[in-house]
């Protein structure tokens, strides 16, 4: 309720801003070619990342088929939208995936990961284009301290993974503990793990490029003009703020933090106000074919038993 509550406090503070028949006019004269480009982004978008998912199985050793992944992915991105919490998808892409990672523990830390290392290519490009961004990021309101923050922040995060600082888990809350303890070993072996790594590092710039590219193309199809600094180092960072559990779905958050940054870029309220909400319904609306691919999972044979195609048992 909290989350909803924020949400709506957030939209009804934005909408008393708005000049409704301006921002009507801007969907009216929306180009319908560049939203089905930024739809067909999307989709790649979730469609490749489940790639990710599956080298980070294999790397564990708990391998499982590429197509099942793909279709959990699927509907991980829809339930991701229509379910209180940014990450509650991801709770049941483990959940269907905990007998070929042999114990949920395993399979969260899979998942995970997943998450994890696809928001560390966000960071990463957000950083780069802070670094290289020049004035324009000097008009950011407080991004200095905003990125120092996210930096340390995941170097904090990456820290505590590697090494044994939280191994107290293990003794002192029960079988709690030994379970965040495994989850952290599943996702240290993963850092550990050079090639592994450097595969999933390298498909998550790709993914978070098809992200910024469906935001430019959203933008195109508005035809708002984006400075670099919103579309590499603006939109990288307000993805990475989506996945706090503040709001439903990510609305509410997005569109606040859009018309804060992109206003300080000289781009006006209903212009960046329009511009998040297509975003959003976009997700939203391409994430539907998870809700087809949920119908009958929990009949699929992957979703009941332990064994695995032989192709894909460990190495």
């Amino acid at each position: 309720m909290a989350q909803v509550a924020f949400t709506a406090v957030v939209l009804a503070w934005l909408f008393q801003k708005t000049d409704w028949p301006h921002l009507l006019q801007r969907f009216e004269e929306m180009d319908p070619w560049w939203f089905a480009a930024a739809a067909a982004s999307y989709a790649a978008n979730i469609s490749i990342s489940s790639g990710r998912w599956w080298i980070i199985l294999r790397a564990l050793s708990r391998p499982a088929p590429i197509a099942w992944l793909w279709r959990l992915n699927w509907v991980g991105a829809y339930f991701n939208q229509v379910l209180p919490g940014s990450v509650s998808g991801d709770f049941l892409r483990a959940w269907y995936t905990r007998h070929q990672a042999r114990g949920m523990p395993f399979a969260l830390a899979a998942v995970f990961s997943d998450r994890f290392i696809g928001m560390g290519a966000l960071v990463g490009i957000a950083l780069t284009a802070f670094l290289l961004g020049g004035r324009h990021v000097a008009l950011l309101p407080g991004m200095d301290k905003t990125m120092a923050v996210v930096v340390a922040g995941y170097v904090l995060i990456v820290a505590l993974i590697l090494t044994p600082w939280l191994n107290f888990l293990n003794t002192h809350l029960g079988k709690v503990g030994n379970k965040l303890h495994d989850i952290r070993l599943g996702m240290a072996a993963l850092l550990r793990h050079p090639k592994a790594l450097a595969a999933t590092i390298g498909l998550s710039l790709i993914v978070q490029g098809f992200s910024i590219l469906t935001f430019w193309s959203l933008a195109q199809a508005l035809r708002v003009h984006l400075d670099p600094a919103a579309v590499w180092l603006v939109w990288p960072l307000v993805s990475l703020f989506l996945a706090l559990p503040v709001s439903f779905a990510g609305w509410g958050l997005r569109e606040g933090l859009v018309v804060l940054y992109l206003g300080a870029l000289h781009i006006g309220h209903d212009a960046a106000l329009a511009l998040s909400l297509l975003t959003g319904a976009t997700v939203l609306l391409t994430s539907l074919p998870g809700a087809l691919l949920w119908f009958g999972i929990g009949h699929h044979r992957l979703s009941q038993h332990p064994a695995i195609e032989a192709s894909e048992n460990p190495r």
